[in-house]
């Protein structure tokens, strides 16, 4: 039982550890691509480099919040993770307990009254 707890609590830290990191797929070479081909359908006079440095700093912004975010559900899963351990084990114990309490009671003997 606690082999398989001990197991469990390291599989459950290696998710942790994976889901707090944010896989960044936007790349500045996409977003110039985007840029540019959304300046080039424009029919306004755009600056592209002053749009693509607001489109950066945005994903910027956006990729922190979104880690936070992550860090806290991953946070929030662990603990819940934990307590639910915590009281599985308790109650192993207890089992245990009750377990040996019955072995004592069948192995004294009954009295009968006559």
């Amino acid at each position: 039982m606690r082999i398989i707890v001990v197991a469990s609590f390291v599989v459950v830290l290696a998710l942790f550890i994976f889901a707090t990191q944010v896989p960044v797929d936007i790349t500045p070479d996409k977003v110039s691509a985007a840029v540019s081909e959304a300046v080039s359908k424009s029919e306004a006079p755009v600056d592209e480099e002053i749009v693509e440095q607001v489109v950066l700093n945005s994903i910027a912004v956006l990729e922190k919040g979104q880690s936070t975010r992550l860090k806290y559900l991953a946070s929030a899963y662990l603990v819940i993770w934990l307590v639910f351990m915590l009281y599985v084990l308790r109650l192993g114990q207890q089992q245990q307990a009750l377990d040996k309490r019955l072995a004592q009671l069948e192995q004294t003997p009954e009295t009968q009254e006559d």
